[in-house]
């Protein structure tokens, strides 16, 4: 056989073997353009907090010398100051860059750098401006530091010009609430984060999605995800993270706090969740400190009663400020709990189960929220209806319709569940669509409740509350945390905007108790058209339209009201309200009015009740931001930022910034850009640093390998051929 015959079949081979090797090559390209590969980063030698950089001489790290939190509670609020200790051990100025997670409501209202002796405390200024102070600082070598929002739980800080073998502290005050549920009460202080899930652009060409790409690895290279229509600041939310280095441990980062509980009246039940703590008793307060050196790898919850058995029925807090425009203002802080019920009336409902089984649940998160699920369903009554979805990267429903709650299709439902496993993609959205659609008519007689288990890892919140918002009409969502580090700020919005309740299970031991409150409550009656009656005219407050509560649940409202302006009418604040189908109807004593009309000098400072104020209506405008049109948004944008600014608060367009004056590094001397690595929760296997919740990179970096066999298997044919034929022609 002519051997010459084959030679074009032979160029198509090896042509073809070239392209697809190119193709593998292009995909796997696009992978780890988006993340770095652990042959690259030594990640068992980097922890949470810690300062990772690279330059000509390999990778370094600048390891965090401590992360401190110093929490000092009074009634509902708690003022932390967080501080971070960071060592530059290399030999060039670095540019720190770290994101870090604080609880959903924090007001950030502090900043102070301290490098050595200096101190330098922070301004809030509008946030474009402030990024323009700082990489003006930045480029002239000053020593800078900016601190912004990114999420209401998540923020990043930057440092610019760290010089060699330089200490500098970061350190942040702010105030957050303290939860209150069934007589007990609650701190969680968050420690990391599980990596975000990002959706891809829907409608999005690959021509723009390639365009938008490029322009992000531009400017920020500090996540593993990449900026989209969907989730605009992928890059800022997605932090690289790592594991446990269980060889090294004492080299990991450790975890410094402390707690004081101030009280007149004595506490009970003092309990800390997930580490153990030494406790001090004083007579008028108790103080708490972690006494083991934990890793920044589980949120710490602190929970405590009163030694007196029952909550105080009201209390009210009180702050008269006077602001730089010459305006006088009283704010208040109004907590009510309202009466039990007493109805032992049990409502037939129609519950819908939402579970999470993607990536991100992998390990001890599955495992909590299928028996969550399991212990859910042995609380459903007879009279009940039921269905599961579950979710990753799509859906997978029990049933089409809900079903009664009988013994088969219970017993049907505990098998479907425990075949469940964690992988894929968290795609919340198709799953709350098909969750909150319409009832079936034979079931729109029962209360419709909605429960979701997951840990909230998605950064495309505001697309899932938009959702929640159109299609929630009567029922109620309620959201159950998974994991040692849920997304607290997704979960508590998703709850509040579907009328419902949020609790945290951090242990597996907690499913059953926790399980049985959240049913305990919604078979109870809601105390409904609840209406205030304010003391003076012209009240500011929020949340403007006051929920239907749960039994259990304290009423909270913050209000503001113009000193000049107001006239006390009456001496105290009348509730009322509808709570099983019967009238109800409280009064608190209140002075609102200051006896000494100086107000500069009635002004009780610390108790941080007008910063609460203004993180509430802050919050109450980033919800009409977030629903409202683009041409509304402009105005709105400039409410949250004229009273962000007024208050010296952190927000969605302000941030803080702190500049030393003197120069640090000369012109001419090079800087180095790192990012910060948080640790794993505790107890995930979801895979890192390729996080399955990532934008799709795993399945590129898959198709990458595919193309690699298929080309090698296609050289090694093209060999064998060539050599059957050269024989052939022997």
């Amino acid at each position: 056989m002519n051997y010459t015959f084959y030679f074009p079949f032979r160029l198509f081979l090896i042509f073809s073997t070239l392209i697809l090797m190119s193709m593998s090559f292009l995909v796997s390209t696009k992978t780890f353009s988006q993340t770095f590969t652990e042959s690259q980063i030594p990640y068992q030698k980097v922890s949470s907090g810690s300062l990772f950089l690279v330059n000509e001489h390999g990778y370094q790290a600048a390891i965090t010398q401590n992360s401190d939190y110093q929490v000092k509670i009074t009634g509902l609020i708690a003022r932390v100051n967080f501080t971070q200790t960071f060592s530059n051990s290399t030999d060039q100025y670095i540019e720190a860059i770290y994101v870090f997670p604080l609880i959903n409501d924090a007001a950030v209202d502090s900043m102070v750098m301290e490098i050595g002796e200096r101190r330098i405390v922070g301004s809030i200024k509008e946030k474009q401006h402030a990024k323009q102070l700082y990489i003006k600082a930045k480029v002239q070598g000053k020593k800078a530091s900016l601190v912004s929002q990114q999420r209401p739980n998540l923020f990043t800080s930057k440092i610019a010009n760290i010089a060699p073998g330089e200490t500098i502290k970061i350190s942040l005050s702010y105030l957050q609430s303290i939860h209150l549920n069934k007589n007990i009460f609650s701190l969680r202080i968050p420690l990391t984060l599980t990596p975000r899930y990002i959706p891809l652009p829907s409608n999005t060409s690959k021509q723009e999605e390639d365009k938008t790409t490029v322009t992000i690895r531009e400017i920020n290279q500090q996540g593993w995800a990449i900026n989209n229509p969907r989730v605009t600041d992928a890059s800022e939310i997605t932090p690289f993270q790592q594991r446990l280095n269980t060889t090294n441990h004492n080299s990991q980062q450790k975890l410094t706090l402390s707690v004081k509980i101030n009280t007149a009246i004595p506490i009970k039940n003092l309990v800390s969740q997930y580490h153990s703590v030494n406790k001090t008793e004083h007579i008028d307060s108790v103080e708490v400190e972690v006494d083991d050196n934990y890793l920044l790898d589980q949120d710490f919850i602190l929970q405590w009663q009163l030694s007196q058995g029952n909550v105080p029925q009201a209390a009210f807090f009180s702050h008269q400020q006077s602001h730089k425009n010459g305006q006088n203002y009283g704010y208040g802080l109004l907590m009510l709990m309202p009466p039990e019920s007493g109805s032992t009336t049990v409502m037939p409902k129609d519950v819908i189960y939402i579970i999470d089984t993607s990536g991100s649940m992998g390990g001890v998160a599955i495992r909590q929220a299928k028996k969550a699920l399991i212990s859910a369903l042995g609380l459903l009554n007879p009279s009940d209806s039921f269905n599961i979805i579950a979710f990753d990267d799509g859906i997978d429903n029990l049933f089409q319709l809900s079903k009664l709650a009988n013994s088969n299709n219970l017993e049907r439902a505990n098998k479907w569940i425990n075949q469940l496993v964690a992988s894929g993609g968290t795609n919340m959205y198709p799953a709350i669509e098909f969750a909150l659609k319409k009832q079936h008519p034979i079931e729109k007689t029962k209360y419709k409740q909605v429960v979701f288990i997951t840990d909230g890892s998605v950064g495309n919140e505001d697309e899932l509350l938009n959702l929640i918002d159109k299609k929630l009409e009567n029922t109620r969502l309620h959201t159950v945390g998974i994991g040692s580090a849920p997304n607290g700020y997704f979960m508590e919005q998703a709850a509040k905007v579907g009328r419902g309740t949020y609790r945290y299970i951090g242990n597996i031991n907690e499913v059953k108790e926790e399980m049985l409150s959240l049913f305990n409550q919604i078979n109870k009656p809601l105390l409904r058209n609840i209406q205030v009656d304010w003391p003076v005219n012209e009240i500011e407050h929020y949340p403007k339209q006051i929920p239907d509560l749960y039994e259990g649940q304290p009423l909270l409202i913050s209000m503001r009201w113009q000193e000049q302006e107001a006239i006390q009418r009456k001496p105290f604040i009348e509730v009322s309200g509808t709570l099983a189908d019967k009238y109800w109807k409280e009064q608190i004593a209140v002075k609102l009015m200051p006896d000494n009309k100086n107000v500069a000098k009635s002004v009780k400072a610390g108790n941080g009740v007008g910063q609460w104020w203004a993180r509430k209506k802050i919050a109450d405008l980033n919800g009409m931001y977030r629903r409202a049109n683009q041409s509304k948004r402009i105005a709105l944008k400039a409410q949250i930022t004229s009273v962000a600014l007024a208050h010296s608060m952190v927000s969605p367009f302000t941030s803080f910034i702190a500049i030393e004056q003197q120069v640090s590094r000369k012109t001419n001397e090079p800087m180095v850009k790192k990012a910060i690595k948080n640790l794993m929760p505790k107890g995930s296997s979801q895979q890192i640093p390729i996080a399955n919740t990532a934008t799709g990179i795993e399945s590129h970096l898959y198709f990458g390998i595919l193309f690699s066999i298929i080309s090698l298997f296609i050289f090694i044919f093209s060999y064998l051929f060539e050599q059957k034929n050269a024989n052939k022609s022997q």
